[in-house]
């Protein structure tokens, strides 16, 4: 008889990281658009979604890489310091940072939400993993990222590239079912969404403070999430 499995310890980053990029992860990011469902339902056309990523990939999604990548080095960092109170700090100074990146209310709860879903499954597949426990309960999605990052070895680079890669994907995804087309369609529009900021990954990846985290706002763009968060005909919570 097979034993349940108590935890994921062993598994190389490289694994890790196809993981945290597959859309199956069962930790509740199938109800974000990042922001396309708003955008739509605001009047966006089908012919401006090209444009509605690039954009999102050069503000957004930096923006969270930027948080996600700082919290990974502060975390390493004191582990290696073993200092329990500079990561407590860093914690509070990046999420506050990343918040003032990011204006819409709305924008930041969903983030909350998804990464007190993520932080439910990482403590799942690693319960004695003693930097998950520093992150309290309800960090937002791109602080656990960066956790989770630190504690499976995921180099910066491939840190940010995931990020910007994951919120392309939740993007793509939802136009399949928001205005369904050809899906090789929207894979390509992923790929050129990431290759879009491929020269800004060394940049994002080398940030070590939350006052230097990209703080390009696409203000369109959270004015559509906080409207998007007040109705009720919708399939996606932003």
């Amino acid at each position: 008889m097979l034993q349940s499995p108590t935890s994921a310890a062993g598994a190389a980053a490289q694994t890790i990281g196809l993981m945290l990029a597959d859309s199956r992860l069962p930790s509740g990011g199938h109800v974000s658009s990042s922001g396309l469902e708003p955008a739509l339902m605001a009047g966006m056309g089908r012919d401006q979604v090209e444009e509605y990523m690039l954009v999102r990939a050069r503000t957004a999604a930096l923006t969270d890489a930027g948080a996600a990548v700082v919290i990974r080095h502060g975390l390493l960092e004191a582990g290696q310091n073993e200092s329990g109170q500079s990561s407590a700090e860093l914690l509070t100074r990046t999420e506050r940072a990343w918040a003032a990146r990011t204006p819409s209310r709305a924008a930041r709860q969903i983030a909350s939400e998804l990464g007190r879903g993520l932080l439910r499954l990482a403590t799942s597949l690693w319960p004695d993993a003693a930097i998950l426990r520093q992150l309290g309960t309800a960090p937002s999605r791109p602080v656990v990222m960066g956790a989770v990052a630190a504690h499976a070895q995921l180099e910066a680079e491939e840190l940010v590239r995931l990020v910007v890669y994951d919120d392309a994907a939740a993007a793509a995804a939802a136009l399949l079912k928001l205005d369904p087309g050809d899906p090789a369609e929207a894979m390509i529009l992923v790929l050129q969404t990431c290759a879009s900021v491929e020269d800004r990954v060394a940049g994002v990846a080398a940030l070590t403070e939350p006052s230097d985290i990209p703080s390009s706002a696409a203000v369109q763009m959270e004015d559509w999430i906080e409207h998007h968060a007040h109705t009720t005909r919708r399939l996606f919570r932003a």
